[in-house]
């Protein structure tokens, strides 16, 4: 296992990718169906002078019920917010949390669980009523395998682990191991395939100014990210979390989300620094035969979160890079792909024109019904209608 994810991040970069074919030819590539008047339509907007909304996360545990949670900054001050649709996005509520949100995870359609910047919150009502359950800083994300068993990552170097939905926690040993010091180490992502087989990702570089809110709330945050190589820290799992093999080495950039395919491969998406010649990277990563291929790259594009779907395809949200600079903080165009596991061929989608962001989050609890919030604070949700 060592000996595979060491291989992984050996990403061959090829010279270029042949974007856009006609929709029959892209269709005939995926093996997928055609669709016909798809278009990513708003479904809500904060727009109220004074005011403005970063969306942090989204979930949609079910095509009826999504949550999404952010900051809401008015003035000088800012306060944690959640919005609600238990209708398929048809309405949505907005109600203010004590704390300010940096991620959600959904069990199921009721319960789920609220990472802040100051502890762990939980809900069985979808959203609607939150409990904190745990008082702690400088946690990034939580996932749980059942009701009683989930970990928590975060700064410095952490990871905890609970047997009872959150109540009692207790370190990771395998954590504090990872070669890299306490000071300037974050885990900030973690995915299970199943049961059995999971990774934890964290990168070790100089100590950055980080915040929940976006960088186009916080301007000069910008200059001081991706600017030195990281040691990425991988950790993995193949029983459930009792122990952990830890596989780490510099990168260039970062790796910002790993999604597993529903076989043998999995989904890296990679984000590099302003001196690089791209902004970002999607990988394909064979696990079996261990070889890298790259789906999507793009200088004019930054992949902010890709999505696996249950049929194979693959949604990307990006945004159009500002000026020379690919890392500006200043929110682009929002651009939406379909495309496949297996191809390069990647097939632009309609966006409502309104929509822009510097950074995306998506989610999708089956292949018909999609969202992608932004920190702009839009919600936008794809709407279909199969082909005759």
């Amino acid at each position: 296992m060592q000996t595979m994810a060491l291989k992984w991040l050996w990403a061959p970069r090829p010279t270029a990718i042949n974007f856009l074919t006609a929709c029959a030819a892209f269709a005939l590539v995926l093996g997928l169906p055609l669709r016909s008047a798809e278009k990513w339509k708003m479904q809500y907007f904060y727009d109220k002078e004074g005011s403005q909304v970063a969306f942090t996360d989204i979930q949609c545990p079910s095509a009826r019920r999504c949550v999404a949670a952010g900051i809401l900054q008015e003035g000088k001050g800012d306060k944690g917010v959640v919005v609600v649709t238990a209708d398929g996005g048809a309405t949505w509520k907005l109600d203010e949390v004590k704390e300010h949100p940096i991620s959600l995870f959904f069990l199921n359609e009721n319960i789920g669980w609220m990472v802040t910047d100051r502890g762990i919150w939980t809900t069985d009502e979808t959203g609607r009523v939150w409990k904190k359950i745990k008082d702690q800083k400088d946690l990034v994300r939580v996932w749980f395998l059942n009701e009683n068993h989930g970990f928590a990552i975060g700064a410095p170097k952490l990871v905890l682990e609970t047997n009872d939905g959150g109540h009692k926690w207790t370190p990771v040993p395998a954590a504090d191991a990872a070669p890299s010091s306490s000071e300037g180490t974050t885990y900030y992502w973690i995915t299970f395939r199943d049961a059995e087989q999971g990774i934890i990702v964290g990168s070790w570089g100089p100590p950055q100014r980080e915040g929940v809110l976006p960088d186009w709330m916080v301007p000069d945050r910008a200059r001081y990210r991706n600017q030195y190589p990281n040691l990425l820290i991988l950790l993995q799992t193949l029983d459930g979390g009792k122990t952990w093999t830890d596989v780490s080495r510099s990168l260039e950039g970062s790796l910002l989300r790993f999604r597993y395919g529903p076989s043998d491969y999995g989904l890296a998406l990679f984000e590099y620094s302003n001196a690089a010649d791209v902004p970002t990277e999607l990988v394909k990563m064979d696990l079996k035969t261990q070889k890298n291929v790259v789906l999507y790259r793009n200088p004019e594009r930054a992949v902010r979160d890709c999505i696996l779907l249950p049929s194979g395809e693959v949604i990307l949200a990006a945004t159009e890079r500002q000026g020379k600079s690919m890392l500006l903080p200043i929110p682009g165009k929002l651009k939406m792909m379909r495309g496949g596991a297996s191809s390069k061929t990647w097939l632009d989608m309609d966006v409502d024109y309104r929509a822009v962001a510097t950074r995306a989050m998506l989610a999708a609890p089956d292949d018909l019904h999609m969202w992608v919030a932004t920190d702009t604070g839009m919600i936008l949700n794809l709407a279909q209608q199969p082909a005759p």
